[in-house]
């Protein structure tokens, strides 16, 4: 002889908890400016040619460039270039309780933390060679700059002349005649 059961099992109540996690990674580079001209005569040179490289200038005397997603920053001294990489990304878990929840999202929040970090600094090491080509190649605009300038008020400048180096480097020579 069989008998019917009628099990009755509670409905769980879902509790569905989010936050955001962001992780973010920097790069500080010196800018070490030679002293051809006064410190803030390089530093004004520097400007300069970083706004013709489509920096922007801040209010606070810091300039401003995104390379990708890493946002590039000159100090308002121009003695150091920041690089920042940020990463971020929403984190969502349920569980049957509060707790339960709270419990799975500090879990996935450390897991998405680790992604995330690997992540930032993955984007700066890619963005890395380009900032520091850009950085190069205006210093080194900016030295040419400084070296007329400065032969210009040794003298006259009887001429110019730019050039390759057998290694690749720029060689200049300015012949100056001083009275």
């Amino acid at each position: 002889m069989s008998r019917g059961y009628r099990v009755r099992l509670p409905v769980p109540t879902w509790r569905n908890t989010t936050t955001r996690v962001e992780r973010s990674d920097a790069l500080a580079l010196d800018v070490g400016l030679l002293a051809i001209l006064s410190e803030a005569e390089m530093a004004a040179l520097l400007r300069d040619r970083l706004a013709e490289d489509g920096w922007s200038r801040e209010a606070d005397g810091s300039m401003t460039r995104s390379f990708g997603e890493v946002s590039v920053e000159l100090a308002p001294d121009g003695r150091t270039v920041t690089a920042r990489a940020t990463a971020g990304k929403e984190v969502k878990v349920r569980g049957t309780s509060e707790a339960e929840a709270n419990a799975k999202l500090a879990r996935a929040a450390k897991s998405a933390e680790s992604e995330l970090s690997r992540a930032a600094a993955e984007r700066l090491g890619a963005a890395e060679g380009e900032i520091r080509a850009t950085l190069q190649a205006a210093l080194q605009k900016v030295y040419v700059e400084a070296l007329q300038r400065k032969a210009a008020a040794m003298g006259q400048v009887e001429s110019v002349h730019e050039g390759r180096g057998a290694d690749g480097e720029l060689e200049l020579t300015i012949k100056v005649r001083v009275p």
